[in-house]
């Protein structure tokens, strides 16, 4: 049952966000080198070839270029003669190094079952025990599968995961890789550009994996461990404004953004296997029906925005539906400011078949405390309900959620796909069929839900399995068909000739969904833009580059890579050339700890470079690098590197 089993422990608070921007290119689609850049004019500002890992320096040597990314710059806009902006080549936040860290997120209601809500203490409820306990996010740190626009697959790895009350712990232990989904960026609807957008991770916490796991209720042997669900949205970064940031880099120090953050805690049973999202129906809305309030500022088209996607399931006669990235906010600066919902009339869930349509219950999602207090999971009882139950049990019954003058502003897809892969890698002439995801090698596959029911590769319709070619972000690829009889659970092959960054998606042709209709959109440029990239399915992969042949840098190059060693040609300029120099260039973090651009400072840092950049430390925070977009090869030829000055083991 996913997400929606009791007994459900709900947090609020916020959590301060430290990723690296050097690499975002978030520019790179607009602004462009101007004339007086002789050779390099009308290039598009994009600090890294994210294909082949590469720093762009426009011809600048290393440290003027250093110098000039931390500065604001005068560029042309694309294909607007005569306009120019003022633009920090490195963005926002040139000394983030990718980390994570929670502030004051506290559990703020517990739920034992439909309708039993609780915000306070109650000795004959366990559970309550809970409440005002401090969740904290050990080692967390983040990096996107593709630094040249990710969406919808930022990767957020928690070393630890705690949950404790005075001198109580309740859990204590790692969570698996989540990746962010339904990237939303109509989530305010007075912010704008991040602002305004909101994503939602899912982790899960194994008990096996816990030193501590005790939390009541949830003793039956056949929970396995803990679901960890957050939403996190109302980014701010804590500096702003060129000048600020300027003032900021001169310090060398870090403009990390702050965000809050609600979310649930809910049981894994042993018979889950969808480890990254809620299970059920998906209802979405391709259309953007809602206007914003006069006067507000957005990220939407003319003002008008559409509702992020929910998923509901079926238990008997409980809906239960996960609202916590649908319904968006009005952010009201203070002081002290405030995030309350923007109410834009009475919604309410309804179930149909047909022309018959009964309503489920209204969804009250104008209260923002009662939604927090319940992590946005609204269920609902049709026990009474008799109307309800005769539509729900007709095959073909569809859910929707009704505007009291818009109509409809989310429908119930007829599929639904999720896949344990959101976000992976792998390696170019590498199988193609075995993907890094979760610190080991695995197939990518995905399941296919139809009416909140898991569907069979028998029972399910052939699916097409559609890749776009993602980068460059100014010239992306279209939709192209890899597989068109696809079916769930079969493993996705890839070809890995050209490294790069992809986005796969699915669509499914029947009676009821015909092509060309139901195809994704041809453009990337359409997909990656809301309402699409926000609903659907995708699995982000990077495939990292083996575009050179290190051979003759090795003593013996057919050694096995834990005793490659490198001979009198791999110098340290070749290493830095290959390797190490995008990271020194892009990722200042590391400075204070090894200048990568020094031999004498990466031989001395030698063993620990063996120790750090080691495949079984992948989804560890102390794994190098952390943005993990250095190859198999450019891994050897670094390590092969470091091994001239290591002592041979005794």
């Amino acid at each position: 049952m996913s997400l929606f089993q009791f007994p459900r422990i709900n947090f609020k608070g916020t959590i301060q966000l430290n990723p690296g921007t050097a690499n975002n290119d978030d520019y790179g689609n607009f602004a462009v080198l101007p004339s007086s850049w002789g050779p390099f004019a009308g290039q598009p500002l994009a600090l890294i070839d994210s294909k082949l890992v590469r720093a762009r320096t426009y011809g600048m040597s290393d440290d003027a270029f250093m110098a000039w990314v931390q500065k604001a710059q005068t560029f042309d806009v694309m294909g607007q003669p005569g306009q120019t902006r003022q633009i920090i080549p490195a963005e926002w936040n040139y000394y983030g190094g990718m980390d994570m860290t929670m502030g004051t997120t506290q559990v703020i209601g517990v739920q034992t079952g439909p309708g039993e809500i609780y915000t306070q203490a109650n000795s004959d409820v366990p559970l309550t025990n809970l409440l005002g306990a401090n969740l904290v996010f050990e080692n967390g740190h983040i990096t996107d599968v593709n630094s040249e626009g990710s969406p919808p697959a930022t990767q957020f790895f928690l070393d630890g995961v705690s949950l404790a009350k005075d001198g109580t712990t309740f859990i204590s232990g790692p969570a698996s890789k989540g990746a962010c989904q339904w990237l939303n960026f109509y989530r305010n609807v007075n912010l704008t550009a991040d602002g305004g957008a909101g994503g939602y991770v899912y982790h899960v916490i194994r008990k096996d994996k816990s030193s501590k796991f005790g939390i009541p209720g949830f003793e039956d042997p056949k929970i396995v461990g803990a679901i960890l669900r957050y939403y996190l949205f109302r980014f701010q970064a804590t500096v702003r404004g060129n000048d600020k940031i300027e003032a900021l880099y001169k310090q060398g120090k870090t403009n990390p953004g702050n965000l809050e953050i609600v979310g649930t805690i809910a049981p894994l049973y042993q018979d889950e296997h969808i480890l990254t999202t809620p299970t059920g129906r998906l209802m979405v809305c391709n259309q953007t029906p809602i206007a914003t309030p006069a006067g507000s500022q957005n990220n939407g088209n003319n003002g008008l925005i559409a509702l992020a996607p929910a998923v509901l399931q079926v238990n008997q006669n409980i809906v239960s539906a996960d609202f916590a990235g649908t319904f968006p906010d009005n952010y009201q600066p203070g002081p002290p400011p405030s995030n309350s919902k923007y109410d834009f009339g009475s919604v309410s869930l309804v179930v149909y078949n047909g022309s018959t349509s009964v309503s489920v219950g209204e969804v009250n999602y104008a209260k923002t405390g009662a939604g927090d207090q319940k992590g946005w999971i609204f269920d609902f009882d049709i026990t009474a309900n008799a109307e309800a139950q005769q539509v729900l049990g007709s095959p073909g019954a569809k859910f929707r959620l009704v505007n009291s003058s818009l109509g409809v502003v989310l429908d119930e897809t007829d599929y639904y796909f999720v896949s344990n892969q959101q976000g992976i890698y792998a390696e170019q002439h590498g199988t193609g069929s075995e993907f890094l995801n979760q610190g080991t090698h695995e197939p990518a596959t995905f399941s296919v839900f139809q009416f909140g029911k898991e569907l069979s590769a028998e029972a399910c319709p052939p699916v097409t399995v559609w890749q776009y070619r993602s980068i460059p972000l100014q010239a992306p690829g279209n939709a192209e068909p890899i597989s068109n009889n696809h079916k769930p659970g079969q493993s996705i092959v890839i070809d890995t000739s050209q490294p790069g960054n992809f986005l796969l998606t699915f669509s499914i042709n029947d009676v009821a969904n015909p092509g060309p209709a139901n195809y994704p959109p041809q453009s990337y440029n359409t997909f990656m833009m809301p309402p699409f990239i926000t609903n659907a399915p995708g699995i982000s992969l990077r495939i990292l580059p083996n575009d050179e042949d290190f051979s003759q840098y090795y003593e013996n190059p057919d050694a096995e890579e834990c005793e490659l060693k490198g001979n009198d040609l791999l110098t340290f300029d070749v290493v830095y050339d290959k390797v190490l120099r995008v990271y020194y260039l892009l990722y200042p973090v590391m400075i204070p700890i090894v200048r990568l651009n020094s031999e004498d400072d990466v031989r001395d840092h030698a063993d620990g470079i063996i120790k750090t950049t080691e495949q079984s430390l992948w989804m560890n925070i102390h794994y190098m690098p952390r943005t993990r977009d250095m190859s198999s090869s450019r891994t050897r030829l670094l390590r092969a590197w470091c091994r001239k000055f290591i002592p041979p083991k005794q």
